[in-house]
């Protein structure tokens, strides 16, 4: 099984690599399988007990789906179900079960786009609210917009990228990898990962707080280069301190708790012991696996001169063999399609780089009736940055059809940006987002409506095209989609971001007014937006072109 997952996990590791949020997933593997072999018995046995059982058939029915929708994420939720059922089938040197050392495989597990932004947001709020509260208590002089800390001589923006949003799922990966290298008890992991959140705010908090002191007292701007990261790390290893010396403190306590000489191991909690008593690992089935190994030890070493793979094959458990022809052949299908999939043309850009240049006369080019009054072009990673537009962005003030509003062009991201957070983190409140298609009948644009506390009422149209040219698809654009959400882009890989190297540039177009657009106007609107989103396709293919020689 592990064989026929390798084409898929080739294209899952790719994509998450570069994704930032999940950079830690080879330290994870390394740390699972590192400890499975230390603690591994070397005897090798098959699926046995109900857990290891429906994990390895789990792990199957995902791999056929993963198979035929050619998802790289429900091929991770394979191997993760797989690793599962394989090592709660081994045991280590006392005879216990290795299953306990899967539970951190749940961070290899890409989690909803969505759902990450939600988190993402939260977190920002949290992080600027408490530095400004924490500034205050230091006598630093600044004050809180949004998700903004304006000291006196800069203005420090609480980015996605600094919202702690990859602290936290590093601090949920270390703080799994510790509960398991403990062997803590199973009842323990919501309780760990609830104090990882709450450690990842404060060494977040931490973070931010030592950036703006550095630049209030000292004029020291630890806001981007190698200090910038240095200072990250640092608030990191003290989160990963405190989580340490909460575990240190839990194992004091679960010592009270238990005979002395006892070693602490998950199999000491209740959900553990009904397990053990329905399959997981009794004591009965520890003896006569133990028993099974050694008699097939000795027939492996009798046979192993005339080993014959027809005969080994025959001798196999009939799951056992529809596992493995099940395997091969969605490996192959796999296979197949990636090597059938035409490769990604540009390479990954810097954060701070573009992947197209648009004129200040983009919009002209138009043959629609856009009234052009301004543009505005951000190039700044760190300085006077706009929460709504991003770090590379440019920005016309125009009127489109009946109404007044600003039309922006923001890049680079790693797949689709859901910039309704942008907005919410601007106190902007989410009414309502709705996939819309356009008259032509082409791929949906997102329409969503905000109201603040004035009683502002606010419309947002986006949508996106990707670095090829290619136009990736909204997330909830289909009643099926709806029904799937927030998992269906990663089922299907809709994200530039699970599929590769490629990179998105999102369109948005802002109005603002006193009463909310009427449905007629929207549908205008809408249909303005998937004029400009195929003039950019096409503008971004031929600026892609000639950027790698017309090849």
């Amino acid at each position: 099984m592990l064989v026929a997952l390798l084409p898929f996990l080739v294209k899952y590791c790719r994509a998450m690599w570069f994704q930032s949020l999940y950079q830690y997933f080879p330290f994870l593997l390394a740390a699972v399988f590192g400890l499975a072999y230390v603690r591994f018995d070397r005897r090798i046995r098959l699926p046995h007990g109900w857990f290891s059982k429906t994990a390895t058939i789990a792990s199957l029915i995902f791999m056929v789906g993963a198979a035929i929708l050619a998802s790289s994420w429900l091929g991770a939720i394979a191997f993760a179900l797989a690793t599962g059922g394989f090592l709660s089938a081994q045991r280590d040197h006392a005879g216990n079960s290795l299953g306990y050392l899967a539970v951190p495989m749940l961070m290899f597990i890409r989690a909803p786009l969505l759902g990450t932004y939600t988190v993402m947001h939260r977190l920002q709020l949290a992080t600027t609210y408490l530095g400004s509260t924490l500034l205050d208590v230091l006598g630093v002089i600044h004050v809180k917009s949004g998700n903004t800390i304006e000291l006196v001589n800069k203005s420090l923006f609480v980015a996605e990228a600094c919202s702690g949003v990859q602290s936290l799922f590093t601090m949920c990966f270390l703080t799994l990898l510790l509960w398991a290298y403990k062997r803590r008890p199973y009842f323990l992991v919501p309780v760990y990962l609830l104090f990882a959140f709450f450690f990842a705010v404060v060494g977040n908090v931490i973070r931010v707080t030592s950036i703006a002191v550095a630049e209030a007292w000292f004029s020291f701007d630890l806001t981007e280069g190698l200090t910038h990261e240095l200072v990250g790390y640092a608030a990191l290893a003290i989160a990963a301190g405190m989580m340490a010396s909460l575990d240190h403190v839990l194992g004091l306590m679960l010592g009270k708790f238990r005979p002395t000489g006892k070693q602490t191991s998950p199999s000491d909690d209740p959900i553990s012991r009904f397990g053990d008593s329905h399959g997981f690992d009794t004591d009965s089935q520890k003896t006569v696996a133990s028993a099974n190994t050694a008699n097939q030890s000795a027939s492996n070493e009798a046979a192993a001169s005339d080993f014959n793979f027809k005969t080994a094959f025959n001798q196999l458990p009939k799951l056992a063999k529809f596992a493995f022809v099940t395997s091969l052949a969605c490996g192959a299908m796999m296979t197949a399609w990636m090597l059938l999939r035409e490769p990604d043309k540009r390479p990954v850009v810097a954060k701070d780089e573009v992947l197209f240049e648009p004129k200040a006369n983009f919009l002209s080019g138009l043959d629609a009736p856009i009234q052009v009054v301004n543009h505005e072009h951000r190039r700044d990673a760190h300085a006077d940055r706009n929460a709504r537009h991003g770090m590379n962005s440019d920005a016309w003030q125009c009127g489109i059809n009946a109404t007044q509003g600003q039309f922006a062009l923001s890049q680079p991201y790693m797949g689709w940006h859901e910039l309704t957070v942008c907005y919410r983190v601007l106190d902007w409140k989410l009414v309502a987002r709705t996939p819309t298609m356009p008259t032509s009948g082409s791929d949906p644009v997102v329409v969503a409506e905000f109201t603040n506390d004035s009683g502002e009422h606010g419309t947002l149209f986006f949508t996106a095209v990707d670095s090829d040219g290619s136009i990736p698809r909204a997330p909830g654009h289909s009643n099926f989609s709806r029904s799937l959400a927030p998992l269906e882009p990663l089922i299907f890989d809709d994200f530039a971001e699970l599929t590769g190297s490629a990179q998105t540039i999102m369109l948005q177009y802002w109005v603002t007014g006193t009463e909310p657009l009427s449905s007629e106007t929207k549908q205008q609107v809408i249909d303005m937006m998937d004029q400009i989103r195929g003039y950019t396709s096409e503008q971004v293919a031929e600026y892609t072109d000639d950027l790698l020689g017309g090849s």
